[in-house]
């Protein structure tokens, strides 16, 4: 993945004092409504805090403005554009006055510091030693001594009465917004300062000092400390990989050093200084252009070349381009449908000048650093047709016995909703299932049936039970809807290699309607996954007829145990079943299902393989396929 990015910096034009590799991309609108750059403008000759808010942002604001996002998360923050305006309150222009700016331009830093900052606490760290002087530029009438002894009164952490001085300057700030601009701080996409109404963001001492900041810091020494681990070059090397955004790879953690010595990271990996410009520009790029998302997770799709000429600019947007438009087509149904209208949304791999391989890498922002969840690499770009195919062949199975009249499909995000993951205000707290299973998508791992229904059992528990802080709802879902999808779902991997396919029994022998063995037969269902799914038809019928007799209540479902059902509760639930088929007086049109249940459950009950997740499984599977079907088709004793 190193390598890929490296190559992508590689192909783009490096300019000498510009930060143009660097820039993150921005979108013009957020919930489309236009954004506006905020602009505070220190002017030191008349002594002045002016407010600049009509500045729409649009495509080249961010390369205007030089915004590259954060320092880092854990770093004190001085770039002096950026998407919120909390670092301006404090930090942003006292730690650019410890920075070599040139005389000119520290000069004046300086004087902002002392004219337009307000010395709070000097025992507070540096990020909340100063705070923009609000009360001596008009912009509240709170005096800044009040907000610090409130703070102080309210927090006993320095770093919590910090975070409390930013907050209510903030929340004044968006005040005088209101009563002057109409306008609130969510109204703005970046907030950037300027001295005297130029642009410290454009001024050259500053981007230089930026670009500085950027390269890996090398430390002098006589022993001999190896070669830059792409290039092999032995000039300014270094270990440093603190500029980086995306952490592939950190000297803060002991187990990514060689033999678990911290005075051995650079024996696993270091860069020359060229590598790392060209790294930093690859990720960004990355950041730009080659994000996607899958379900609720943010995913880079981080393409490597393993041959073929080295690539320009204008070939790496076009393939870029191609990979992010194929992951988002055929990540849902409705694109794979829209793909079979325009072939030309889905990857032409082979006729790309070079072949390239696919990395995968699943992750979250936290702060202004990115943890990965997960890495899968070296995915052949075929894969996308392979899940366009499978996804469209799984969902045509069903749907076909139905008549097409069954709105439900399966795709890469049917992943997400048939393995239980936990929310913790509203995030996933438990997902390395959903993670496993696309990593066996993308590369061909097979999976663990027994896994996978067992998985799929704890979500039907989740709506049958009505449990909160999941990722499925259960109002949003129904029971029988859902099992049915959770087939296709499974045939669905069946058809990527993910699980292998049963063996599937005799259907010409078995008596039964057409419907019923239409069914079987796509699934591919066993003796003993047939008849737990007859046992399961025989209990979506007298639900039929329970749900007209007891207002909408099925009460032979309290028969089933959503834990699981062993050998001896089926056993016990056979004998319930016919008892309530006779009740119910339709034993007369269910008696060759019942046999033909009966048959296979006796052939194999001494060597039974199934466990109790299975045997739920496949009874489920019988009552959604029995209760779904005469909804659709209209037709009861079908």
């Amino acid at each position: 993945m190193i390598e890929g990015m490296i190559q992508i910096g590689q192909a783009l034009p490096s300019q000498e004092g510009s930060l143009a590799n660097l820039i993150q991309e921005m979108s013009p609108t957020k919930n489309k409504k236009q954004l506006n750059v905020l602009k505070i403008n220190f002017d030191l000759e008349n002594d002045k805090l002016v407010i600049e808010v009509n500045e729409e942002v649009d495509s080249t604001t961010a390369e205007k403005y030089n915004f590259i996002g954060s320092t880092g998360a854990r770093s004190l923050q001085w770039y002096v554009t950026s998407k919120v305006i909390n670092y301006h309150v404090t930090e942003t222009i006292f730690i650019l006055s410890k920075h070599d700016l040139g005389g000119e331009l520290n000069k004046k830093v300086k004087a902002v510091l002392e004219n337009f900052y307000y010395l709070m606490d000097n025992s507070l760290s540096d990020k909340y030693k100063y705070a923009l002087d609000i009360e001596k530029y008009g912009i509240s009438n709170m005096k800044m001594s009040d907000i610090y002894a409130q703070a102080k009164k309210d927090n006993s952490k320095p770093g919590d009465i910090g975070k409390a001085i930013i907050s209510t300057i903030s929340k004044e700030i968006e005040n005088y917004l209101k009563e002057n601009y109409d306008m609130k701080l969510n109204d703005f996409g970046l907030f950037t300062l300027l001295i005297d109404g130029e642009s410290i963001a454009q001024n050259e001492a500053y981007i230089s000092e930026v670009i500085k900041s950027k390269e890996p810091k090398i430390k002098s020494s006589k022993k001999d400390k190896g070669s830059c681990s792409i290039c092999g070059s032995k000039e300014q090397v270094s270990m440093d990989m603190t500029s980086t955004k995306i952490k592939v790879y950190t000297t803060n953690q002991i187990i990514f050093a060689s033999k678990l010595d911290r005075n051995n990271y650079y024996r696993n990996m270091q860069m020359c200084k060229s590598c790392m410009s060209k790294y930093l520009a690859g990720e960004t790029y990355v950041r730009n252009k080659l994000q996607s998302r899958l379900s609720t997770f943010d995913v880079y799709i981080i393409p490597q070349f393993v041959y073929g000429e080295p690539l320009s600019e204008s070939e790496l947007d076009f393939v870029s381009s191609k990979i992010v438009n194929s992951f988002n087509t055929v990540k849902s149904f409705s694109g794979i449908q829209r793909m079979r209208e325009d072939i030309t949304n889905i990857l032409d791999y082979k006729n790309i000048g070079g072949y390239f391989l696919l990395n995968f890498m699943f992750y979250k922002t936290s702060q202004a650093a990115t943890k990965i969840l997960a890495f899968i690499k070296d995915i052949n770009p075929s894969i996308f047709e392979r899940i366009a195919e499978a996804s469209i062949k799984s969902s045509d199975d069903i749907r076909e016995i139905f008549d097409f009249k069954l709105n439900t499909y399966v795709d890469l995000q049917t992943v997400y909703f048939m393995n239980p993951v936990r929310l913790s205000k509203g995030n996933p707290t438990q997902y390395r299932s959903v993670l496993q299973t696309y990593d066996s998508l993308l590369t061909g791992k097979k999976l663990n049936s027994k896994n996978v229904i067992k998985n799929i059992c704890e979500c039907v528990k989740i709506i049958w039970f009505d449990k909160v802080s999941y990722n499925i709802e259960p109002e949003d879902n129904r029971l029988e809807f859902f099992t049915i999808r959770a087939n296709m779902y499974i045939k669905f991997l069946e058809y990527m290699n993910c699980l292998k396919g049963g063996e599937g029994l005799a259907i010409e022998d078995l008596r039964v309607n057409d419907n019923l063995k239409s069914f079987i037969s796509k699934m591919n269902y066993s003796e003993e996954q047939t008849a737990m799914f007859l046992l399961g038809t025989l209990i979506g019928e007298i639900g039929n007829v329970q749900y007209k007799k007891n207002e909408g209540n099925k009460p032979i479902l309290n028969k089933l145990n959503f834990n699981g059902i062993d050998k001896s509760k089926f056993i016990r639930l056979t004998k319930d079943v016919f008892n309530k088929l006779n009740q119910e007086k339709i034993r007369t049109f269910n008696e060759v299902t019942f046999f033909e249940m009966k048959r296979l459950m006796d052939k194999n009950i001494e060597t039974w393989s199934l466990n109790k997740e299975e045997n739920l499984f496949y009874i489920l599977s019988g009552y959604s396929f029995a209760t779904t079907l005469p909804m659709l088709k209209g037709d009861k004793n079908e």
